[in-house]
């Protein structure tokens, strides 16, 4: 199995596992390298992030090689954003002073209209107001993109503290939303420019968008937490780059009205790997059934098949929630099927044991991704199945647990620690030191789900 630092075909590759690892900086030998997205090596000038450094570099600027290395003594500190002042200039005139100065200045351009008009032989019609024009000098630049020296939070400041254990959960539903769009602040002064946003730093797979010239701020749905991204922007017949860290959170997603949607992906597991992102998303019914406001319009549907790209909806409420033939929210061609889970304590019932061993054989096909799945609001039967899916993962009980909890920023009072509890009071009895490993064997013995399907699920979702 590949680990490390690995040439081929003349080109590096860094290896965790036997698949290309997003690492940060490593050191390798005598040479430090930063190694980006798909195991890459990064070449040329590049932020280096806090979250990316690893102890080994400190945050700032730095340049690589051809080849990745890092060149040494290069480092130069992130340069600091000026903050825009809207205080008044210090200069103050009243009112008498302006009208003094904008008279002189209305003489002064009659005065230039006369010399000129008896110069040519012709007699002026009327004194003319001088153009209006807006004059970019020397050192104010036509075109100014944006320097991100700290990490991009992509969610609210209370959920960040939350994540840390900083804040209290019972405030989290008047807090308001979590989720917080990508704002990148730029200023073009003549024609509209274009913007290109990768994780890659050769721009081999990216999302384009438009930079009005009469905007400052361009708002990014839906990128990935604990990310470097890098872009590209053209403007004014210039190309501009950079890159900037989205920090480590849970990553909340926004959908076109829907609430409480996340992505499960982000977290770290206790053997050190991450879940992926962008394969299963968790949320509320898409189709109205049970509450009229969750319900994708039709003209959104595309742009969520855009972003998202789902390929299978697995809906765990019950068949008889709609008469007829059910095609999916999100399209004719997204394969669908209804579940009938149950949640908390009940999933250790004998009636339910069959519906939760078709949720973990379908979780075990890789043909199902990526995709959306739901009960009625995202929380109880999701919230259960999440936990269990989390814990065959590896993701850590705190983390699991706070996963769950997440749904209170949606629906008041849900995260009622009791529910939780139940659950856990009812796996306590199977085999296994640690909570994860009790999850795999209520499984594997009593729910009948086959090592393989375990091994495949792993497969699938970590990196």
């Amino acid at each position: 199995m590949k680990n490390g630092l690995i040439q081929e075909n003349g080109k590096w590759i860094y290896y965790k596992d036997g698949e290309p690892y997003h690492a940060g900086v490593i050191q390798h030998g005598d040479d430090i390298y930063y190694i980006s997205s798909h195991g890459r090596p990064v070449t040329g000038q590049h932020v280096v992030h806090t979250s990316m450094a690893n102890g080994i570099l400190k945050r700032g600027i730095y340049t690589f090689d051809e080849d990745g290395r890092l060149i040494k003594d290069s480092y130069r500190p992130p340069e600091k954003r000026k903050k825009r002042s809207r205080q008044k200039s210090k200069v103050r005139l009243n009112t008498n002073q302006l009208s003094v100065i904008c008279g002189i200045v209305l003489i002064i351009a009659f005065l230039l209209v006369v010399i000129w008009t008896a110069s040519s032989g012709d007699a002026p019609l009327a004194p003319q107001p001088p153009t209006q024009t807006e004059p970019t000098s020397p050192s104010t630049p036509s075109v100014v993109m944006p320097v991100f020296e700290e990490e991009v939070l992509l969610c609210s400041t209370f959920a960040m503290e939350l994540y840390n254990g900083e804040a209290d959960l019972a405030q989290a539903f008047q807090s308001g939303n979590p989720y917080r769009p990508f704002a990148f602040e730029y200023r073009l002064a003549h024609t509209s420019g274009i913007l290109r946003v990768s994780e890659t730093a050769e721009m081999t797979d990216y999302r384009e968008f438009v930079l009005d010239k009469d905007k400052t701020v361009l708002l990014i749905d839906n990128l990935k937490t604990g990310t470097t991204y890098y872009y590209r922007a053209t403007a004014d017949g210039e190309d501009y780059t950079g890159s900037f860290c989205t920090a480590q959170t849970p990553r909340f997603v926004s959908v076109p009205s829907l609430k409480n949607v996340r992505d499960i992906g982000g977290y770290r597991t206790e053997s050190g790997k991450t879940v992926k992102q962008g394969l299963i998303i968790r949320g509320p019914e898409a189709d109205g059934l049970v509450n009229p406001d969750y319900f994708i319009p039709k003209n959104d549907i595309p742009a969520v098949q855009e972003t998202f790209g789902f390929v299978y909806e697995m809906d765990l409420r019950a068949s008889d929630i709609y008469a007829g033939t059910y095609h999916s929210r999100f399209g004719n061609d997204v394969k669908h099927r209804f579940y009938a889970a149950s949640s908390y304590a009940g999933i250790f019932r004998p009636e339910n044991l069959a519906a939760i061993k078709a949720v973990f054989s379908d979780l075990a096909n890789p043909a199902n991704y990526p995709m959306y799945l739901h009960c009625t609001w995202g929380a109880d039967r999701t919230g259960t199945i999440v936990f269990l899916l989390q814990g065959v993962l590896g993701v850590s009980e705190k983390d699991m647990t706070l996963e769950y909890q997440l749904t209170e920023f949606a629906t008041s009072g849900f995260s009622q620690k009791e529910n939780l509890d139940k659950l856990i009071w009812g796996l306590e009895s199977y085999e296994g030191d640690t909570l994860q490993e009790k999850i795999v064997h209520y499984l594997t013995e009593t729910v009948g789900v086959t090592p393989q399907e375990i091994a495949s699920i792993r497969r699938i979702l970590l990196e």
